[in-house]
């Protein structure tokens, strides 16, 4: 992958094509990422006034310096992973206003002038990347070159109307992806689908006090979840064991099990993973191995 990125920067970058323009309607951009399951490359408009500066290193070639404000050379790279947006300083009380609770640091990432790699949502992915240090665009290629089919239909729905079950299906959805990319992404795409976990606690209060009880349990099953993808067993232990599962409602009852088998079987306890084993679908076993094959080869790195 590393291989085939580096070849294609440095082939489109040699090119002579014109490049194509950055998007400057944010609603029109994230219609267009949708169709083309990418995320958005996403610059404040202000920002081309002054300097964006990136890096590309790559072995032991010399550094090269370029400024995303001036030079178009690299847009067509942009273009190829990402879909970029120039994003309008008057779009910025809709985003701060969509941050809050979302605390300091992401904030941070939004008001500042470095390239913001986004979902369709306008939700920000790299939010832990420094913005006081030069982008590696080679790095950042490489890294959040995000391929969102998977996530398409949830997206979409979400998109369309925003309510507690599209943003609990969303935030499940980037869980279950976040199994399938690298170990240095996996924490970001979980803090991601933490940004509509947490919106669906906020619609919990519109429920009436029944569902409200068995969507809460849901959403703290899910969070569990999240531990375990994270390598996180210990913890989630502690937390699960505070759950009576008589209490649980039927349609919870399967990620209990599902939880409890990947819990005990990283504790090496095969006696109660076996008991739990039996519970669980083939699809579920199938994530559960594959999240206990990750878990192991974070723990030999």
């Amino acid at each position: 992958m590393k291989r085939i990125i580096l070849i294609c920067v440095f082939s489109l970058m040699a090119s002579v094509c014109n490049a194509q323009e950055w998007f400057t309607s944010f609603d029109v951009a994230k219609r267009l990422a949708l169709v083309q399951n990418k995320m958005l490359f996403v610059v404040w408009e202000d920002s081309f006034n002054y300097s964006i500066p990136v890096s590309i290193k790559v072995d032991s070639r010399p550094t090269v310096i370029i400024d995303l404000a001036k030079d178009t050379s690299l847009d067509p790279v942009i273009w190829k992973y990402f879909i970029p947006v120039r994003l309008s300083e008057a779009k910025y009380s809709d985003f701060i206003q969509d941050a809050k609770g979302r605390g300091y640091k992401y904030i941070n990432k939004l008001d500042d002038d470095s390239i913001k790699i986004m979902d369709v949502n306008g939700a920000i992915l790299n939010v832990n990347e420094s913005s006081g240090e030069m982008v590696n665009f080679y790095s950042l290629i490489n890294k959040y070159s995000v391929d969102t089919s998977f996530l398409n239909f949830e997206l979409k729905n979400y998109l369309d109307e925003k309510n507690f079950l599209t943003s609990t299906l969303l935030a499940l959805k980037y869980i279950d992806y976040a199994i399938f990319t690298t170990e240095e992404l996996r924490p970001e795409i979980i803090r991601l689908a933490d940004i509509y976990l947490d919106e669906s606690e906020e619609f919990l209060s519109e429920m009436d006090e029944n569902k409200r009880e068995t969507f809460s349990k849901k959403i703290e099953l899910i969070r569990i979840k999240e531990l375990l993808i994270l390598n996180q067993h210990k913890k989630a232990y502690r937390l699960i064991k505070r759950i009576n599962e008589n209490e649980l409602a039927p349609t919870n009852l399967p990620m209990f099990e599902f939880l409890n088998y990947i819990i005990f079987k990283s504790l090496n306890d095969e006696a109660n993973a076996d008991l739990w084993k039996s519970k669980i679908s083939l699809v579920d076993l199938r994530k559960a191995e594959l999240i206990l094959k990750n878990n192991m080869d974070g723990n030999s790195n």
